[in-house]
């Protein structure tokens, strides 16, 4: 009975009733009494869902048609939300998705380090739309189509996703993924462009492309055609990170201002910065206001990076004490300090998974 209704799930549609959101954001349902997870779903909710995998545990699937609709269900802006794995909770209010991930952060807490917060502070908010400053997205050539796809993966698979515009990109990269993928189809090396990494500066926007076979003169000129039409700096990476050189030869530095701070933060295409520029202004300011600082304070920032929080801090206190894991991160940082003439920073390299009670850095007074 039991294989009868694995094939039966296997091959048709079946109306599921949603109980409750996965911490993934995918609709929880039980069949047979035991858990499916359905993407596209939400609680309370009636929906004929597909079957697209599982195991002895649970099931998944995904909704093909909602017969009963939540409450808070809106229609998704991006004509690819259907396809592509970009976004996964656009057809849930935007009121609402912050909602749920608070609530999945507050039971995250509970089971893990087993607190409850007493106060839940207001939630920051910015722009929904083209807010998106950095972004890895997957390159493929489709013999099928006979076409190069630029974006982000389907969503329950490993292909690219056929789209030629992205709602939550900033502009003008929203609007570069279809010239991106025409121009590469131009190349030599077409079938061999694995994915590009973009990032967009205040000064210039910057795309890194990962090609497995070597690049020749031809292609080489294409891209420089190509950015010289659009205004973007081209990076090439054959290999690991320490093979990223600039094909168009600009040489200045990207960088992003902080004009409440006065600030000016220079960073490689390759470097994590927050994805989210106006986001991260606030939580800066909100980090400031919360620790309440003083011009006689030392204060010790974790996980620093750049300096994103470091120089801000720096401008307001007697001293801070940045730390961070990765040593050219680092050396970056103490760049930013020099540049910013701010000479009440210290950066120390340091493995933060690690006891360091003894280091000399963690010997200082912070107040």
């Amino acid at each position: 009975m039991a294989r009868r209704r694995k094939r039966k799930l296997m091959e048709q549609a079946i109306e599921v009733t949603i109980e409750d959101l996965s911490h993934d954001g995918r609709g929880i349902a039980r069949v047979d009494g035991k858990v499916m997870f359905v993407s596209g779903a939400l609680p309370d909710e009636k929906v004929m869902a597909k079957h697209t995998g599982g195991n002895k545990n649970f099931e998944e699937g995904e909704v093909l048609e909602v017969i009963k609709a939540s409450a808070d269900r809106v229609e998704p802006k991006c004509q690819f939300y259907a396809v592509c794995n970009g976004c996964s909770m656009m057809h849930l209010a935007p009121s609402k998705q912050i909602a749920f991930k608070q609530n999945t952060l507050k039971q995250n807490l509970l089971k893990m380090a087993k607190v409850e917060p007493l106060n839940w502070l207001d939630v920051l908010q910015a722009d929904s739309w083209h807010y998106r400053r950095r972004a890895r997205l997957s390159v493929r050539w489709v013999i099928a189509k006979d076409k190069v796809l630029v974006g982000f993966r389907e969503k329950n698979g490993r292909y690219v996703a056929d789209m030629d515009y992205c709602e939550v990109l900033q502009q003008p990269l929203d609007s570069l993924l279809k010239p991106l993928a025409e121009m590469i189809e131009s190349l030599l090396i077409k079938q061999h462009i694995a994915q590009i990494e973009a990032s967009i500066a205040d000064n210039d926007i910057a795309l890194i492309i990962r090609h497995l076979k070597p690049i020749q003169q031809k292609d080489e000129t294409i891209l420089l055609d190509f950015a010289k039409k659009h205004a973007i700096r081209i990076f090439l990476q054959s290999k690991g990170p320490k093979t990223i050189v600039e094909l168009t030869k600009n040489n200045s530095a990207l960088y992003f201002d902080m004009p409440d701070y006065s600030v000016r933060m220079e960073f490689l295409p390759s470097d994590f910065i927050q994805v989210n520029a106006k986001m991260n202004q606030k939580m800066i300011a909100q980090a400031l206001e919360l620790l309440d600082i003083s011009e006689n304070d030392t204060v010790l920032d974790l996980f620093c990076g750049l300096g994103n929080f470091t120089l801000p801090l720096a401008k307001s206190v007697k001293k801070v004490i940045g730390i961070e894991g990765e040593e050219s991160l680092v050396q970056r940082a103490k760049h930013n300090a020099k540049i910013n003439k701010l000479d009440n920073v210290q950066f120390f390299t340091a493995d933060l998974r690690k006891n360091h009670a003894d280091s000399d850095w963690f010997q200082q007074d912070f107040t």
